[in-house]
């Protein structure tokens, strides 16, 4: 739907992300209104792009904000990139993340893996999913982006481990791993933000299931 968006739909890849931290810095803003503190987790991919764009409008809103960086940034490339570069021009650059435990802060956002996770999370991804974790068990508000790091997105399962959000905003279609398995128990309160994809763009991909409501 991604493709479909942006081939068909006319829609920039930039376009999406800003759209993308924009809403999910918006239902942030909506759950946990007094949040002062936010520390952002990001990856070297797209979900981490979106990520760069919460953090980037949390600064800009005046929040204290600190950005963690998980893997080789040398590995940013596209509109992640772009998002990552934005975010600097603020004059906050993240911090590459150093296995040390996270901030006590208001909300953790997890911008680290999104759907296309396939094998079980090792190495620094493994232990930055632990970090996040732990910092829930103290206290924090955990918000996943599009889907909570670790869970596969299309069965529901962690692979190996996952985040465990307070809430999951995800965009432009439901993956069918946030409402199957474990994934309710991983995702916690499910938002859905369709970022004014035109009605095309769900009619070009059929859907692998329907929700029930």
């Amino acid at each position: 739907m991604d493709r479909v968006a942006i081939q068909a739909g006319g829609i920039p890849g930039n376009v999406l992300m800003e759209r993308a931290g924009a809403a999910a810095f918006e239902a942030l803003r909506a759950r946990w209104p007094a949040a002062r503190t936010l520390a952002v987790m990001c990856g070297v991919g797209n979900n981490g792009g979106d990520g760069f764009v919460v953090a980037r409008l949390a600064r800009e809103a005046g929040l204290d904000v600190r950005v963690f960086q998980v893997g080789d940034p040398e590995h940013i490339k596209g509109d992640a990139l772009a998002a990552r570069q934005r975010l600097q021009g603020t004059q906050l650059s993240p911090e590459l993340w150093a296995h040390a435990p996270l901030p006590a802060v208001d909300v953790v956002v997890d911008a680290l893996l999104g759907t296309g996770l396939q094998g079980e999370v090792t190495s620094d991804w493994r232990a930055a999913i632990a970090a996040i974790n732990e910092r829930r068990a103290n206290g924090s508000a955990v918000f996943a982006l599009d889907v909570p790091s670790g869970l596969h997105a299309d069965t529901g399962q962690p692979l190996g481990v996952a985040v465990r959000a307070h809430a999951t905003v995800t965009f432009i279609g439901l993956k069918c791993g946030l409402v199957t398995g474990a994934g309710p128990e991983y995702c916690g309160e499910l938002l859905f933000e369709n970022l004014r994809v035109p009605p095309m763009v769900s009619a070009e991909v059929l859907p692998a299931a329907f929700l029930l409501d």
